[in-house]
């Protein structure tokens, strides 16, 4: 039984080890190693750090929002940086992140998804992957704490979040890391599929609350940024009433029903690469965003 007990213990001390090794590695490849590949490497990464307009939220800015197109027709620079997958909560950190490596801009333009602003919502970490390599950073943790249920299990477990977050961070992306594999496609990224179902849509909840919103608003009157509040276009939005109410309460541009015609959809709440550049005029014309 002493030899089964002490076979046991060392095999649980060796896997600890090995845990502990492998949290030690990949932190250091992915805090370290050069090479942008995903938007949360870029604030730690890239050296330039003036822009004019920063436009932040989840795929619905980042599929949504050509600032390409802006710059050419501004003359001006603007930075894409919505994030597939991400929520409010992670969007707030990334904009804390931006000011803390000294990013700065004019005007920051933060999208608001109808799912944002469901309390169920508001502290979930789904966009959470690209941060947690990056999790002893202040910024980083002391959001987390706040927002990650499973804080504790990320910061303090050794390798835990690795394979957590494994489909983000795991293996392969650790080896493309190591291949100097950088991002290849731009910050905006156009969808070309299109919404084939003209009867689709998307329904809205009734209730919405604003508790992180109002967080980002004394973040903002904080650091004396300037932002902007908006939605994205959806297809055929239904029972939109109350969101209409709320978002003119919190000054959030609406734009969920401007866009009409299906062929500018790559599904219900998605424009295609088509209603990405329609939509984008909108900004322009709409926020004057010229120099």
């Amino acid at each position: 039984m002493k030899r089964f007990i002490k076979y046991i213990s060392l095999r649980v001390v060796a896997l600890i080890f090995m845990l502990f090794l492998l949290d030690i590695l990949f932190t250091s490849i992915f805090f370290n190693k050069k090479g942008i590949r995903n938007k949360v490497e870029f604030v730690f990464q890239n050296k330039e750090k003036n822009f004019d307009y920063i436009f932040l939220g989840s795929s619905r800015v980042e599929h949504h929002i050509d600032t390409d197109f802006i710059n050419e027709k501004s003359n001006l620079k603007s930075l894409n940086m919505g994030v597939s997958g991400q929520n409010l909560s992670e969007t707030f950190l990334l904009l804390k992140l931006l000011i803390d490596k000294e990013f700065k801009a004019k005007k920051y333009f933060i999208q608001i998804d109808e799912s944002d602003l469901n309390a169920m919502k508001s502290k979930s970490v789904i966009g959470a992957s690209y941060f947690m390599p990056f999790i002893k950073n202040v910024e980083v943790k002391n959001h987390f704490k706040k927002y990650d249920e499973d804080f504790i299990l990320n910061s303090k477990v050794p390798f835990y979040r690795y394979m957590n977050f494994g489909y983000k961070i795991g293996y392969r992306e650790l080896l493309l890391k190591l291949n100097n594999k950088t991002r290849e496609k731009n910050f905006f990224i156009g969808l070309e599929k299109n919404l084939a179902d003209s009867e689709a849509s998307y329904v809205f909840e009734e209730k919405h609350q604003n508790d992180l919103l109002n967080e980002i608003k004394l973040f903002a009157q904080k650091n004396n940024l300037q932002l902007a509040f908006f939605t994205s276009p959806y297809y055929n939005p239904i029972k939109t009433e109350k969101y209409k109410s709320f978002a003119k309460r919190n000054n959030i541009v609406q734009y969920i029903d401007s866009i009409k015609e299906v062929k500018y959809f790559k599904d219900s709440d998605h424009l295609n690469i088509r209603g990405a550049k329609l939509f984008t005029k909108m900004i322009i014309r709409d926020f004057n965003l010229k120099k």
